[in-house]
Protein backbone atom coordinates (compact mmCIF):
# COMPACT_ATOMS: atom_id res chain seq x y z
CA UNK A 1 0.00 0.00 0.00
CA UNK A 2 1.59 3.24 -1.12
CA UNK A 3 -0.55 5.63 0.86
CA UNK A 4 -2.65 5.38 3.99
CA UNK A 5 -4.84 8.20 5.18
CA UNK A 6 -5.92 8.65 8.79
CA UNK A 7 -9.07 10.52 9.71
CA UNK A 8 -9.33 11.35 13.39
CA UNK A 9 -12.62 12.17 15.09
CA UNK A 10 -12.82 13.37 18.68
CA UNK A 11 -16.53 13.21 19.29
CA UNK A 12 -19.28 11.74 21.38
CA UNK A 13 -20.16 8.30 20.07
CA UNK A 14 -23.38 7.86 21.95
CA UNK A 15 -25.67 7.98 18.91
CA UNK A 16 -23.96 4.92 17.43
CA UNK A 17 -23.54 2.98 20.65
CA UNK A 18 -27.20 3.34 21.44
CA UNK A 19 -27.93 1.45 18.27
CA UNK A 20 -26.54 -1.99 17.65
CA UNK A 21 -22.83 -2.46 17.04
CA UNK A 22 -21.88 -2.29 13.40
CA UNK A 23 -22.13 -5.59 11.54
CA UNK A 24 -18.62 -5.26 10.08
CA UNK A 25 -16.92 -6.06 13.39
CA UNK A 26 -15.25 -9.22 14.69
CA UNK A 27 -17.64 -11.65 16.36
CA UNK A 28 -18.03 -9.94 19.71
CA UNK A 29 -19.68 -11.84 22.52
CA UNK A 30 -23.24 -10.96 23.49
CA UNK A 31 -22.27 -9.57 26.89
CA UNK A 32 -19.97 -7.00 25.28
CA UNK A 33 -22.65 -6.00 22.79
CA UNK A 34 -25.05 -5.47 25.67
CA UNK A 35 -22.45 -3.41 27.51
CA UNK A 36 -21.85 -1.18 24.49
CA UNK A 37 -25.53 -0.57 23.97
CA UNK A 38 -26.18 0.19 27.66
CA UNK A 39 -23.07 2.39 28.12
CA UNK A 40 -23.03 4.72 25.11
CA UNK A 41 -20.95 7.35 26.92
CA UNK A 42 -17.99 4.97 27.20
CA UNK A 43 -16.94 5.44 23.56
CA UNK A 44 -15.53 8.93 23.07
CA UNK A 45 -13.12 8.84 20.11
CA UNK A 46 -12.90 7.38 16.64
CA UNK A 47 -9.94 6.82 14.33
CA UNK A 48 -10.63 6.02 10.68
CA UNK A 49 -7.84 4.63 8.50
CA UNK A 50 -8.56 4.97 4.76
CA UNK A 51 -6.70 2.61 2.43
CA UNK A 52 -5.69 3.45 -1.18
CA UNK A 53 -8.50 1.22 -2.48
CA UNK A 54 -11.04 3.13 -0.35
CA UNK A 55 -11.30 0.37 2.23
CA UNK A 56 -11.55 1.63 5.80
CA UNK A 57 -10.54 0.41 9.23
CA UNK A 58 -12.20 2.13 12.18
CA UNK A 59 -11.07 2.08 15.81
CA UNK A 60 -13.61 3.27 18.39
CA UNK A 61 -12.40 3.68 21.97
CA UNK A 62 -12.36 5.60 25.23
CA UNK A 63 -9.63 8.24 25.49
CA UNK A 64 -9.03 7.42 29.17
CA UNK A 65 -8.21 3.76 28.56
CA UNK A 66 -6.35 4.33 25.29
CA UNK A 67 -4.24 7.24 24.14
CA UNK A 68 -5.01 8.33 20.60
CA UNK A 69 -1.31 8.30 19.66
CA UNK A 70 -0.89 4.67 20.76
CA UNK A 71 -3.92 3.44 18.82
CA UNK A 72 -2.95 5.45 15.75
CA UNK A 73 0.67 4.28 15.69
CA UNK A 74 0.01 0.57 16.23
CA UNK A 75 -2.89 0.21 13.82
CA UNK A 76 -1.14 2.33 11.19
CA UNK A 77 1.97 0.13 11.38
CA UNK A 78 -0.16 -3.01 11.05
CA UNK A 79 -2.08 -1.67 8.06
CA UNK A 80 1.11 -0.72 6.20
CA UNK A 81 1.56 -4.44 5.53
CA UNK A 82 -2.10 -5.12 4.68
CA UNK A 83 -2.58 -6.66 1.23
CA UNK A 84 -5.77 -8.67 1.48
CA UNK A 85 -8.31 -6.00 2.36
CA UNK A 86 -11.05 -5.74 -0.27
CA UNK A 87 -11.96 -2.57 -2.13
CA UNK A 88 -14.44 -0.41 -0.19
CA UNK A 89 -14.48 -2.88 2.71
CA UNK A 90 -15.08 -1.37 6.16
CA UNK A 91 -13.84 -3.04 9.35
CA UNK A 92 -14.72 -1.63 12.77
CA UNK A 93 -13.02 -2.38 16.10
CA UNK A 94 -14.57 -1.41 19.44
CA UNK A 95 -11.75 -1.27 21.99
CA UNK A 96 -12.11 -1.88 25.71
CA UNK A 97 -9.10 -2.60 27.92
CA UNK A 98 -11.05 -4.75 30.40
CA UNK A 99 -12.67 -7.09 27.88
CA UNK A 100 -10.21 -9.79 26.84
CA UNK A 101 -11.44 -10.09 23.24
CA UNK A 102 -11.81 -6.33 22.71
CA UNK A 103 -8.37 -5.01 23.59
CA UNK A 104 -6.10 -3.16 21.18
CA UNK A 105 -3.91 -6.26 21.08
CA UNK A 106 -6.83 -8.35 19.85
CA UNK A 107 -7.65 -5.78 17.17
CA UNK A 108 -4.06 -5.86 15.93
CA UNK A 109 -4.06 -9.65 15.88
CA UNK A 110 -7.27 -9.65 13.86
CA UNK A 111 -5.75 -7.22 11.35
CA UNK A 112 -2.69 -9.41 10.89
CA UNK A 113 -4.80 -12.56 10.52
CA UNK A 114 -7.37 -11.02 8.16
CA UNK A 115 -5.30 -8.71 5.97
CA UNK A 116 -1.55 -9.27 6.22
CA UNK A 117 0.03 -12.04 4.07
CA UNK A 118 1.84 -14.53 6.25
CA UNK A 119 4.81 -16.72 5.45
CA UNK A 120 5.44 -19.73 7.67
CA UNK A 121 8.61 -19.60 9.73
CA UNK A 122 10.41 -22.00 12.03
CA UNK A 123 11.39 -21.80 15.67
CA UNK A 124 14.13 -23.91 17.20
CA UNK A 125 15.06 -23.78 20.84
CA UNK A 126 16.20 -25.44 24.04
CA UNK A 127 13.33 -25.24 26.56
CA UNK A 128 14.06 -25.62 30.25
CA UNK A 129 12.07 -25.20 33.43
CA UNK A 130 11.05 -26.63 36.77
CA UNK A 131 7.93 -28.70 37.66
CA UNK A 132 6.38 -29.83 40.91
CA UNK A 133 5.18 -33.40 40.36
CA UNK A 134 3.99 -35.87 42.99
CA UNK A 135 5.59 -34.00 45.86
CA UNK A 136 8.96 -33.62 44.14
CA UNK A 137 10.64 -30.91 42.09
CA UNK A 138 11.80 -32.00 38.65
CA UNK A 139 13.90 -29.87 36.31
CA UNK A 140 13.03 -30.31 32.62
CA UNK A 141 15.30 -29.68 29.64
CA UNK A 142 15.07 -30.55 25.98
CA UNK A 143 14.96 -29.59 22.31
CA UNK A 144 12.00 -28.04 20.50
CA UNK A 145 11.08 -27.31 16.87
CA UNK A 146 7.93 -25.48 15.72
CA UNK A 147 6.62 -24.41 12.32
CA UNK A 148 4.60 -21.23 12.80
CA UNK A 149 1.58 -21.02 10.52
CA UNK A 150 -0.84 -18.10 10.32
CA UNK A 151 -3.18 -19.10 13.13
CA UNK A 152 -1.37 -21.91 14.94
CA UNK A 153 2.08 -23.37 15.31
CA UNK A 154 2.71 -27.10 15.00
CA UNK A 155 5.72 -28.53 16.73
CA UNK A 156 7.49 -31.42 18.36
CA UNK A 157 9.89 -31.60 21.25
CA UNK A 158 12.07 -34.02 23.12
CA UNK A 159 12.28 -33.30 26.84
CA UNK A 160 13.80 -34.94 29.89
CA UNK A 161 12.24 -34.71 33.37
CA UNK A 162 14.88 -35.32 36.04
CA UNK A 163 14.24 -36.50 39.61
CA UNK A 164 16.74 -36.70 42.46
CA UNK A 165 16.79 -38.82 45.63
CA UNK A 166 19.33 -39.39 48.38
CA UNK A 167 21.25 -42.64 48.50
CA UNK A 168 21.17 -44.51 51.83
CA UNK A 169 24.96 -44.51 52.00
CA UNK A 170 25.36 -40.91 50.84
CA UNK A 171 25.30 -39.29 47.45
CA UNK A 172 22.39 -38.64 45.09
CA UNK A 173 20.44 -40.80 42.67
CA UNK A 174 19.57 -39.13 39.34
CA UNK A 175 16.57 -40.45 37.39
CA UNK A 176 16.01 -39.46 33.75
CA UNK A 177 12.54 -39.61 32.18
CA UNK A 178 12.59 -38.75 28.46
CA UNK A 179 9.34 -37.62 26.77
CA UNK A 180 8.53 -37.14 23.10
CA UNK A 181 5.90 -34.41 22.72
CA UNK A 182 3.52 -32.98 20.16
CA UNK A 183 2.72 -29.28 20.55
CA UNK A 184 0.16 -26.78 19.29
CA UNK A 185 1.08 -23.12 19.68
CA UNK A 186 -1.95 -20.81 19.74
CA UNK A 187 -1.69 -17.51 17.80
CA UNK A 188 2.06 -17.71 17.12
CA UNK A 189 2.06 -14.54 14.98
CA UNK A 190 1.49 -12.30 18.00
CA UNK A 191 2.13 -12.56 21.70
CA UNK A 192 0.82 -13.56 24.10
CA UNK A 193 1.07 -17.10 22.70
CA UNK A 194 0.05 -20.19 24.64
CA UNK A 195 0.92 -23.82 24.03
CA UNK A 196 -0.87 -27.16 24.37
CA UNK A 197 1.46 -30.14 24.80
CA UNK A 198 0.84 -33.89 24.74
CA UNK A 199 3.77 -36.14 25.63
CA UNK A 200 4.59 -39.84 25.83
CA UNK A 201 7.20 -41.25 28.20
CA UNK A 202 9.86 -43.30 26.43
CA UNK A 203 11.47 -44.78 29.53
CA UNK A 204 10.38 -44.58 33.20
CA UNK A 205 12.96 -44.05 35.89
CA UNK A 206 12.67 -43.08 39.53
CA UNK A 207 9.91 -42.81 42.13
CA UNK A 208 7.12 -40.99 40.22
CA UNK A 209 6.55 -42.43 36.75
CA UNK A 210 5.67 -46.11 36.41
CA UNK A 211 5.01 -47.94 33.14
CA UNK A 212 2.91 -46.34 30.39
CA UNK A 213 2.85 -42.59 31.03
CA UNK A 214 1.21 -39.69 29.17
CA UNK A 215 1.67 -35.99 29.87
CA UNK A 216 -0.97 -33.32 29.16
CA UNK A 217 0.12 -29.72 29.70
CA UNK A 218 -0.94 -26.16 28.97
CA UNK A 219 1.69 -23.41 28.96
CA UNK A 220 0.47 -19.86 29.50
CA UNK A 221 2.68 -17.05 28.25
CA UNK A 222 3.56 -14.40 30.84
CA UNK A 223 6.27 -12.21 29.32
CA UNK A 224 9.11 -12.70 26.87
CA UNK A 225 9.94 -16.41 26.88
CA UNK A 226 8.61 -16.96 30.41
CA UNK A 227 5.58 -19.25 30.75
CA UNK A 228 3.53 -20.97 33.43
CA UNK A 229 3.11 -24.70 32.91
CA UNK A 230 0.19 -26.71 34.32
CA UNK A 231 -1.30 -30.07 33.52
CA UNK A 232 -1.60 -33.74 34.40
CA UNK A 233 0.66 -36.77 34.31
CA UNK A 234 -1.27 -40.01 33.67
CA UNK A 235 1.05 -42.79 34.82
CA UNK A 236 1.11 -46.30 36.33
CA UNK A 237 0.06 -47.78 32.99
CA UNK A 238 -2.52 -44.99 32.53
CA UNK A 239 -4.17 -45.70 35.90
CA UNK A 240 -2.97 -42.83 38.10
CA UNK A 241 -3.39 -39.08 37.51
CA UNK A 242 -0.88 -36.67 39.04
CA UNK A 243 -1.38 -32.89 38.74
CA UNK A 244 1.70 -30.84 37.89
CA UNK A 245 2.57 -27.15 37.91
CA UNK A 246 5.77 -25.36 36.99
CA UNK A 247 7.54 -22.70 34.96
CA UNK A 248 9.15 -22.72 31.52
CA UNK A 249 11.63 -20.61 29.65
CA UNK A 250 10.96 -20.92 25.92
Amino acid sequence: MKKLTILIFFCSFSYLAQAQLKSNTPRYITSFKNFAEKNPDYFTDTLVFVMPNNAQVEAIFNNVDYQKEEVEEKIFNALKSAKNIKENEVRTYYLHSDWLKNTLHEALRDIYVQYVPYKPDFTLGLPFGLDYIGGKFAPEMGFRAVVNLKKVGLGASFTNSVFFSDKPDGGINVFHNPFVNAEIVLSPSSAPWNTIQVGYLLNDSGPIFQGETIKLAYRYHIKGNFQLNAGFIITDNIKTIIPTVGIRFF
